[in-house]
């Protein structure tokens, strides 16, 4: 009965409370188990779903590695095909990279978890609820036996200084937003380097076309050095150097296979797909758009560059943070309201009647080097974020006019090349290779010419592939399109 009587109320009392207040998360729970694997969500055993089979157009049916290698694309889920366009269009890539990009992944995930900081940032915090029994005598342990004794139930609630839970709010708000420029700052980024990376590819395909071009010219000019030679109007030496030369070339060759299959590697790494994976070729690599003034850019640059309004919103987000540490020094109280129930008892002047209490409890900063010390630390930070804000946009305009300088040299070199170089060599070419067939000129200046030619066709290609690297390099830094 002592027992019955301490602890049955309270008890039974409290659990009502706490049932109101949290129900039930069994609904959840069954969704959880659901989302790890439960029953409903388990594979057939035996299904074949590690081998797919593709048909082609004979109607015969094939595995995945007999299929034409440079026409099949694996997404990062092996039993997916992405079935890219050919030839290859720099459009699909760059929306393949917005997909799928692991980097743009892990910003969009921590802007999203820097917009759910915001609304706890400006909350108070959860109330307190308390339960004592109280002045309960140690001889027969019964609430009836004295008036003192009772089930006491308390509620508390902290209000911090005014002023403290709206900067740390607008503190939050600033850091989401950063966060939010950070990711358009990095989906630019990938752009960029997803953009460079085709131009790449694009690079290392043309440049092999052009290194087989010119070994089948040398073949031809081989053949004709050992006609002449078998004639009797050559000489030996024009042969050897033909077989050398070619021999050079070869090697050459493997080379461009080399530099190609590292190209296919890094553009499909930024795609997320498979390492071995083989892209048709690209289109459209020359790129016409005018070049910008640079001028301008450079005045704009604070309004268009997401990198400069995140570090903005950093410098921010540190003084709403510097405030809030002021306020924080200042007292902060607890409010509580206090229902005491009672028994009736032997002498109870108020007949048993329950009691209702009320107070506030004070926090007393009197260690005040402890609050200037943190208020200097957050000064500091301040400080801190203008500095990487002044030292970022140094960088940047560092970055605009470096990038414009080589926009500028690939777009003088592609105008030099294609319209001076290459035709000049083309034609030095077919001069040389005419007058070496009447004994006009000999055979090392054809050599020479061919060597010449093939050096301006794979430097007008590389110009063109810069020119168009330089220029998606340029728009992330100003953060804007361009063309």
């Amino acid at each position: 009965m002592i027992k019955e009587s301490i602890f049955c109320a309270p008890v039974a009392f409290i659990t009502a409370i706490v049932l109101s207040l949290f129900p039930a998360q069994s609904g959840y729970a069954q969704k959880g188990h659901e989302e790890k694997g439960g029953p409903s969500s388990s594979p057939k055993v035996g299904a074949p779903h590690d081998i797919v089979a593709l048909p082609t157009t004979t109607g015969e049916v094939h595995r995945p590695h007999e299929y034409t290698a440079h026409r099949l694309l694996f997404s990062t889920n092996d039993e997916t095909a992405v079935f890219p366009p050919d030839p290859l269009p720099l459009n699909w890539c760059l929306e393949r990279a917005q997909q799928s990009s692991p980097s743009i992944a892990v910003d969009e995930a921590a802007a999203a978890a820097a917009a759910h900081r915001v609304s706890p940032a400006g909350a108070l915090e959860d109330p307190r609820f308390s339960y004592e029994a109280t002045n309960i005598p140690v001889g027969d342990f019964d609430f009836n036996s004295t008036p003192m004794s009772g089930n006491q139930l308390r509620l508390m609630q902290k209000f911090p200084f005014p002023g403290v839970l709206s900067n740390r709010k607008e503190a939050a708000r600033a850091g989401a937003s950063a966060a939010t420029e950070d990711l358009e700052d990095q989906r630019l980024r990938v752009a960029a380097v997803v953009e460079s990376r085709w131009a790449e590819l694009g690079f290392a395909q043309r440049a092999l076309e052009i290194t087989d071009a010119n070994i089948e010219l040398l073949r031809q000019l081989n053949e004709i050095a050992e006609v002449k030679y078998s004639l009797g109007s050559g000489l030996q030496q024009d042969v050897l150097r033909a077989q050398v030369e070619l021999t050079r070339l070869l090697e050459e060759r493997l080379r461009r296979i080399e530099a190609l299959a590292a190209a296919e590697a890094q553009l499909a790494a930024v795609l997320d797909l498979p390492p071995p994976t083989l892209f048709p070729q690209t289109a459209g690599l020359r790129d016409e758009s005018p070049l910008p003034e640079i001028a301008p850019l450079l005045s704009r640059l604070d309004d268009t560059s997401p990198l400069l309004h995140a570090l903005a919103e950093r410098v921010e987000e540190a003084e709403r943070l510097h405030r809030a540490t002021e306020f924080e020094g200042y007292p902060d109280f607890d409010l509580g309201v206090g229902y005491r129930i009672r028994q009736r008892a032997f002498s109870d002047p108020v007949a048993g009647d329950d009691f209702v209490s009320a107070g506030v409890t004070l926090r007393l900063p009197v260690n005040r080097g402890k609050w200037r010390e943190k208020t200097a630390e957050r000064a500091a930070l301040v400080r801190r974020a203008e500095a990487v804000y002044r030292d970022g946009r140094a960088r940047l305009r560092d970055a605009v006019r470096t990038t414009f300088a080589a926009l500028e040299r690939a777009d003088a070199e592609v105008a030099l090349l294609e319209t001076g170089l290459v035709p000049q060599t083309r034609q030095s070419l077919d001069s040389s290779r005419s007058g070496y067939q009447v004994d006009k000129v000999d055979f090392l200046s054809l050599i020479d010419s061919q060597v010449r030619l093939l050096d301006a066709e794979l430097s007008l290609v590389r110009a063109v592939a810069d020119r168009r690297a330089a220029f998606a390099a340029l728009e992330s830094a100003i953060g804007k399109e361009l063309r």
